[in-house]
C-alpha cells in the first residue's frame, strides 16, 4: 500500500481514538450521574415516606390541624410520584448500561492505541475492524444526554467543572 494510504488510515484512527475517549469518559459520567440520581430519589422517597407516616400519625391524634393533613396529603402524593418515577426511570439499569458501554469503548480505544503504536503497519483492515467494533458498541449503548457529552468534552480539555 502506498505511504499516503497508511498515513490516511493513521489519521482516521487518531481521530477515532479521540472520539472513543470522549465516549468512554461520557458514559462513565452518565453512569455516575444515574447512580447518584438513584441514591437521591431513593433517599428522598424514604424520607418523604417517614414524614408522611409521622404526619398521618400526628394528624390522627390531633384531627383539628387541617394544614397538617394537607401537608401529609401532598407529601404522600410526592412520595407516590417518586416511587413510580424510580420504577420508570430505572436509574440502576441505566447506570449499569452506561458503565458497560464505557468499558467497551475503553477496550476499543486501547486496541486503536495499540494499532497506532505500529503506525507503519496500519492498514485499511485495521480501520474496517475498528469501524465494525465501534458500530456494534453503538447499537447496544444507551443514548448520552447532551449535557453529559459537553461535560465529557470539558473534562478531556481539562476545563474545571462548573460550580
Amino acid at each position: 500500500m502506498a505511504d499516503g494510504g497508511v498515513s490516511d488510515h493513521v489519521e482516521i484512527l487518531e481521530r477515532w481514538s479521540r472520539g472513543l475517549q470522549m465516549l468512554h469518559v461520557a458514559h462513565n459520567i452518565a453512569s455516575e450521574r444515574f447512580n447518584r440520581w438513584n441514591r437521591v430519589t431513593g433517599i428522598t422517597t424514604a424520607m418523604l415516606s417517614a414524614v408522611v407516616g409521622t404526619t398521618i400519625f400526628s394528624s390522627l391524634s390531633d384531627s383539628g390541624l387541617t394544614s397538617l393533613r394537607v401537608a401529609a396529603g401532598v407529601a404522600s402524593l410526592l412520595t407516590a410520584a417518586l416511587s413510580a418515577g424510580q420504577l420508570v426511570w430505572d436509574y440502576p439499569e441505566l447506570a449499569s448500561r452506561h458503565r458497560a458501554a464505557a468499558v467497551r469503548y475503553a477496550t476499543l480505544r486501547r486496541q486503536v492505541e495499540l494499532r497506532l503504536a505500529n503506525r507503519d503497519q496500519v492498514t485499511g483492515t485495521d480501520v474496517d475492524v475498528t469501524s465494525s467494533e465501534w458500530e456494534e458498541i453503538e447499537q447496544s449503548a444507551p443514548q448520552l444526554p447532551i449535557g453529559v457529552r459537553r461535560h465529557a468534552r470539558r473534562e478531556i480539555a481539562g476545563v474545571p467543572p462548573r460550580a
